[in-house]
């Protein structure tokens, strides 16, 4: 990839105050270059930051210290208007609960983005929606209630809302995570492909080191660091077991070892 980084973050921190306790220091200089096209995973256990992370990238949370560059834009200097303008003209996002919304059909989820263009008339955002349904393969789902599709076709909706804007970065928060391992595999196709269609980048928040190993860029945060690894594979019998080398500044510690993760386990 020739081109700068499409997202750009040096020493990122984000300190949370608690009354009558000490400062929660949920990630601490937090380093990470994400180019167009990229796929990135960051693996981790609950509660070790990963949401806030996402939450930092996708530009709803604001971080304590440390820069922040989108695009070129120094996220620092701006206003939450134009905030939430770059937010919704860069970014897509995948969430494990699929985040739809009931009393609409899967067609009117899909286009409930585009309500944020202005003067785009009510039949293109309908056949943008209906294009971007077959595109993930539910052409025949269209028009349907929310309430009739199986969870892998929910997560598929929430695939075709995420790209709806046609963004520059997916964000994807344990995308598989109330799937089964099958549908789960299917849908890590279907949002791979997309963004490889689109060019989209795509950072993907997961537990599982199964999913991890799919993406071109690993990391493990733990305890509000970022650390570069790789992910590992064997065969066990039938199945895979998943491990994981640590890179970067600590892998003189791990050199030539590699941990199977309990987030990862065996397949």
């Amino acid at each position: 990839m020739n081109s700068g980084p499409l997202i750009s973050l040096r020493g990122i921190t984000r300190t949370f105050t608690v009354p009558d306790s000490p400062p929660l220091n949920i990630l601490t200089g937090v380093d990470l270059d994400v180019h167009p096209g990229e796929h990135v995973a960051i693996v981790g256990r609950s509660g070790t930051g990963k949401s806030t992370l996402l939450n930092t990238l996708g530009l709803i949370d604001i971080p304590t210290s440390g820069s922040y560059h989108l695009t070129g834009i120094d996220t620092a200097r701006l206003g939450e208007g134009r905030r939430a303008h770059l937010r919704g003209e860069t970014f897509g996002f995948v969430f494990q609960s699929f985040n739809l919304i009931s009393g609409l059909t899967t067609t009117e989820n899909v286009a409930a983005p585009l309500l944020y263009d202005h003067g785009t008339a009510f039949w293109k955002r309908v056949s943008r929606a209906e294009g971007l349904l077959d595109s993930v393969g539910l052409a025949s789902k269209a028009g349907q209630p929310i309430g009739r599709l199986s969870g892998g076709e929910q997560q598929r909706v929430a695939i075709a809302r995420s790209l709806a804007r046609r963004p520059r970065v997916i964000l994807a928060d344990e995308p598989t995570g109330a799937l089964d391992v099958d549908t789960g595999a299917a849908v890590m196709d279907l949002l791979e492909k997309q963004c490889h269609d689109t060019g989209a980048a795509l950072i993907l928040i997961t537990h599982d080191l199964a999913v991890a190993g799919r993406a071109h860029t690993q990391y493990r945060l733990e305890h509000g660091v970022l650390t570069p690894i790789s992910v590992t594979r064997r065969r066990v019998g039938s199945l895979e077991e998943f491990g994981e080398v640590q890179l970067g500044p600590a892998a003189d510690r791990a050199a030539g070892t590699s941990d199977v993760n309990a987030a990862g386990g065996i397949r």
